[in-house]
């Protein structure tokens, strides 16, 4: 490390010190609530306190459901995903409250199930053609190529943006439920308070030390969404200020003076109401959703487009056939006559990521006269490969987003010290721990009915995608921009600075990267 750079330095980037900082550098917003039922339904807007100090923000947060698992199986057996959040909650609005100078914690903590549901409609609406003249279906202007590659994992976009530009057309332009709901936010209570964005303060709890790289993107910030920006990718206010990750969380309770593990699992006090009645119904819904087991542990991308497409031809079954190894699975839908109508795929983990991008790498057109072109396929210059899949879900991960490199491992010292184990734990009891996490991703309640429906007949996977559609609507005319400019996103290649000449505190950044700390 530079000798210009010092411990102060690197602390800054570290993401539980960023969010402390920050919550004990100026004074919050207050939200005044309603003061009756009536006005609440009515939708009344809840007063902000504080506005007369330029300084100060509004705090809110969102947390994944992978982390919220990797937390509550930590916390040991009997514990669900749901009162791990509870936990979550407490400890981001109470916990943090209780200490600092100015008392502040976070108004909001929302889960990114509900901006992860959108985007599955979003996704399958994307993939399926599903937006034609007379349809009121919603698809990118710029739409990927088949077979459309899910985006919503930042280590492999990263991995494809830097090494594999030529994978770039195909991935999918609808943004992950970290970045969509970080826009949510920010253009809804920046709209409905008339407030700057760079007063609304946005912490996201993610599985993933990459979730710090994808929100740093240019392309998820207020340049692409702003009143007075070009609509373009450039430096702006982020949608995502900053992300810790799941072991992150039980660093940021030690800073606080507090244990995690011995927060209250009972619901916590109810939040204040969200100055829109229709999102606060999409953020806030009456019940927990159940994940499906089918849909697997990183969200379910691929199974919905299967769900979606087996709707609209009934009889139509799903089948599965594993590939080489249990991160490689193909699926296809199949209709009454044995006929394949969709086939899609499941890659996690680089070592089958590498060979999917060999799959898709264009031939080479051949320097001789009348020669043929070469490549990992023999096919047209010029071209991908021949793939027959419509759709590839592919996570950068072995395992899935459960198995997220900011997840509480076993060999934690946290997890060593509760479990009491004698010796070094190996990878057998590393395999134990993540079964309890995917059992507690799993472990939610049963729904009585799709996720704020009011009925909905039209459910795809428990989903309407009515509703969505609806609330996505909803959310544009308020914040008055075009839907396509909330929920989709682009892509670039990324040259590398290896060899280059940089600043010390991109150093800082990439040192800090490279032990877990944020961006």
């Amino acid at each position: 490390m530079s000798a210009i750079l010092s411990a102060n330095d690197l602390n800054d980037f570290i993401p539980r010190a960023e969010v402390l900082s920050v919550l004990d550098a100026v004074t919050g917003l207050r939200i005044a609530q309603p003061t009756t039922s009536n006005n609440r339904q009515n939708g009344n807007t809840a007063a902000l306190s504080g506005l007369e100090e330029p300084s100060a923000k509004l705090f809110i947060a969102s947390v994944s459901p992978q982390s919220r698992a990797s937390l509550a199986a930590a916390c040991g057996p009997g514990v669900t995903e749901q009162q791990a959040g509870w936990m979550i909650e407490r400890l981001l609005t109470e916990g943090l409250a209780s200490g600092g100078k100015w008392g502040n914690g976070f108004t909001w903590v929302v889960d990114t199930n509900t901006a992860r549901e959108a985007c599955l409609v979003l996704g399958a609406d994307e993939v399926l053609n599903q937006g034609g003249e007379g349809e009121r279906r919603l698809r990118p202007s710029d739409k990927a190529n088949t077979p459309v590659l899910t985006s919503s994992c930042p280590g492999w976009v990263c991995y494809a943006e830097k090494t594999h530009p030529y994978v770039l057309p195909h991935l999918s332009r609808v943004k992950s439920p970290q970045a969509l709901m970080g826009t949510l936010l920010k253009t809804t209570l920046s709209r409905v308070y008339g407030i700057a964005p760079d007063r609304i303060w946005h912490l996201a709890v993610m599985p993933c030390f990459d979730k710090k790289l994808e929100a740093s993107r240019e392309e998820l910030t207020d340049a692409v969404w702003g009143e007075s920006r070009s609509g373009k990718p450039g430096k702006g206010v982020r949608d995502v200020d900053c992300v810790i990750t799941s072991k992150e969380i039980l660093m940021l309770a030690a800073s606080r003076g507090l244990d995690f593990f011995g927060l209250s699992k009972s619901a916590p006090r109810p939040q204040p109401f969200f100055p829109d009645p229709v999102i606060q119904r999409f953020l806030f819904p009456a019940q927990q959703r159940k994940q499906t087991r089918d849909a697997g542990t990183s969200g379910g991308n691929m199974y919905y487009i299967l769900c979606d497409v087996q709707a609209q031809h009934p009889g139509s079954q799903i089948q599965m056939t594993r590939g080489r190894n249990a991160d490689v699975v193909d699926f296809a839908v199949v209709n009454n006559s044995g006929e394949t109508i969709f086939k899609a795929a499941r890659y996690y983990g680089f070592r089958n990521i590498q060979n999917l991008v060999r799959k898709l790498k264009p031939a080479k057109p051949s320097r001789m006269p009348g020669g043929k072109p070469f490549g990992s396929a023999r096919r047209t210059a010029g071209k991908s490969s021949g793939m027959d899949y419509a759709y590839v879900e592919v996570m950068a991960c072995p395992g899935g987003c459960t198995n997220g490199g900011g997840q509480i491992k076993v060999d934690d010292q946290v997890i060593v010290d509760r479990r009491s184990y004698g010796e070094k734990p190996g990878p057998d009891e590393q395999k134990a721990l993540l079964a309890e996490v995917d059992e507690a991703y799993f472990s939610a309640d049963e729904p009585s009915s799709a996720n704020g429906s009011d009925g909905s007949a039209d459910l795809v996977a428990g989903i309407s995608p009515s509703h969505i559609r609806d609330t996505l609507a909803h959310w544009a005319k308020v914040a008055g921009i075009q839907l396509d400019r909330l929920v989709y996103t682009s892509y670039r290649e990324v040259v590398s600075d290896v060899g280059k000449n940089i600043s010390d505190t991109e150093r800082v950044v990439q040192l800090a990267g490279k032990i877990g700390g944020g961006w």
